[in-house]
């Protein structure tokens, strides 16, 4: 079997999702299909907010809380985030979004994968379900799958734990967040999300592609918080600067 995958990969080597250059034999072994330069050269989110993944100045411990969490803490329990949203993240995620390059979720599992990994986000606990963030059914036909899910799927099948499906529905069609300010955006997700079946989960993890505000997420877990699951943690692969 092993012969037979490095003649495969030889003779049909992996393409970098970003630039298309060959990706390294080394490399293609982690599933990752990123060349070593754009890899070296993605935003990686060193510093940020403990509880909600904010980018935080450098230089600033991310054991550090940001002033919008001093303020009012969120509802959910903890957030990691591996990216920046800035530079080659904004094309990756929109070519996942936007362009149905759904190949581009395996590599950007593997990466989120990283982070539970090496960051020891999963040394003293392990969320009992992954649940991606659900899309109102218009938006499921018009884009054809929730990008959520296919992230979701790498990490389930190499960690062994179940993805939520079913028990939370996007019940209101709300407007694209694109473009609306902080305050706009926590109005416009307000009560888009409903608990349709018993969970009997305790502890979850929300896997999202972007956090901008943090008002989807957060009113995602306040749905959950209210039906008695104790802790809820967030997954994205970005996480956006505030503003306004």
């Amino acid at each position: 079997m092993e012969l037979a995958l490095t003649l495969l990969s030889f003779l049909f080597p992996s393409r970098c999702i970003l630039c298309g250059q060959t990706v390294s034999a080394h490399a293609d072994k982690k599933n990752i299909e990123l060349c070593g330069d754009c890899y070296g050269a993605l935003p990686f989110n060193m510093n940020y907010c403990l509880r909600c993944a904010l980018p935080l100045v450098d230089g600033v411990s991310k054991n550090t809380l940001c002033g919008r969490c001093v303020r009012r803490l969120p509802d959910h329990d903890y957030a990691y985030s591996l990216f920046r949203y800035e530079g080659d993240i904004i094309r990756l995620i929109h070519q996942l979004k936007f362009s149905e390059k759904i190949i581009c979720a395996r590599s950007i599992g593997e990466l989120l994968l990283s982070v539970l990994m090496e960051d020891g986000a999963l040394s003293t606990e392990r969320p009992d379900c992954l649940l991606p963030v659900p899309l109102h059914p218009s938006r499921l036909r018009q884009r054809g799958f929730n990008q959520s899910i296919e992230i979701a799927r790498v990490i389930s099948k190499k960690l062994s734990i179940p993805i939520e499906y079913d028990a939370v529905i996007r019940c209101r069609r709300t407007t694209a967040q694109t473009g609306l300010n902080a305050s706009r955006r926590q109005k416009n997700i307000k009560d888009a999300f409903s608990v349709t079946s018993e969970l009997s989960h305790r502890h979850i993890l929300i896997i999202d592609d972007v956090v901008t505000t943090g008002s989807t997420v957060n009113e995602l877990a306040r749905v959950l918080k209210n039906k008695k699951v104790e802790r809820v943690g967030i997954l994205s692969i970005a996480r956006a600067p505030v503003k306004g």
